[in-house]
């Protein structure tokens, strides 16, 4: 049998917008809850839409539905995919994973394999990303497979924000540590664990030496690694976005590909406006 390979993955994974574009991904969007109504991720709401209502109600976050699943999963069959790679944030953050993991095992339909990336947000898109080009160069299941654990295993995020407040209230807090932003104006750097569990990898005076600091954190990361994708994310904040790609490639630090836009509406729920991150997936 010929092997067919669609890649499935969650909308918090943030994947850029021409990839999403491409035959063989296929996204599922997570359901953003307010009192009233309930939103799909990335389809009929935005994360400035999200930001503009935050002072108002700050909305809840839940898993796909299984009825937007079971029809993701019957559109994948339809095209004539024969094996599935599901790429989810990190377990430690969402049941996403686990929840996808149950409806592939009673589908039976597809070959899949699911990966828990440990990651969010772009992290976890770029790695879909390396799948996605590793499948459209032609490696088979097994290969594609092996590819996309490498990745996992050396993938970073760190995204500094200016206020706990949001992670507080969503429950997303992890192991970051508390941080009296108001009075000190410290802005903490995130990153995921082992684990997949927020947790903090610095404190900065300011979203400005923030940046720096990642600009430090993600050099020291790379190392001397020449392939790798890189990624920067930002919270309805463009400009200061831009100025972390500026020192990224001040620093000669542009990746074999790189990627620049607006975080998705989940991530935007947890961690409101302001954001900048960066994600880089050494291949």
């Amino acid at each position: 049998m010929t092997e067919k390979i669609a890649v499935l993955v969650d909308s918090c994974c943030d994947i850029p917008e021409e990839y999403l574009e491409k035959s063989g991904i296929y996204e599922i969007p997570m359901q953003i809850i307010y009192k009233n109504k309930t939103y799909l991720d990335r389809v009929d709401i935005s994360a400035v839409e999200v930001y503009d209502d935050l002072e108002s109600e700050i909305p809840k976050t839940s898993l796909p539905s299984g009825e937007v699943i079971q029809r993701t999963l019957d559109e994948i069959y339809n095209d004539g995919y024969t094996h599935i790679i599901s790429i989810s944030i990190s377990s430690g953050l969402s049941g996403t994973y686990n929840f996808l993991k149950v409806l592939l095992d009673d589908d039976g339909r597809f070959t899949y394999t699911s990966f828990d990336t440990k990651q969010v947000a772009v992290a976890a898109g770029l790695i879909a990303v390396g799948t996605k080009d590793e499948i459209d160069a032609g490696s088979d299941y097994e290969t594609v497979l092996k590819k996309t654990q490498k990745m996992i295993d050396n993938t970073v995020v760190y995204f500094c924000i200016p206020t706990l407040e949001y992670l507080r209230a969503g429950g997303r807090i992890g192991l970051v540590t508390s941080v009296v932003g108001s009075m000190l104006k410290l802005a903490p750097i995130i990153t995921c664990n082992s684990d997949g569990i927020y947790t903090t990898a610095a404190k900065a005076r300011g979203m400005k030496k923030g940046q720096k600091m990642m600009l430090d954190m993600v050099t020291k990361f790379i190392g001397d690694h020449e392939k790798y994708l890189l990624a920067v994310g930002h919270g309805a904040d463009e400009k200061s976005g831009g100025n972390m790609l500026a020192l990224l490639d001040s620093k000669g630090i542009n990746g074999t590909k790189n990627f620049f836009g607006q975080v998705g509406p989940a991530l935007g729920v947890h961690t409101g406006p302001g954001l900048v991150g960066v994600g880089v997936c050494l291949l």
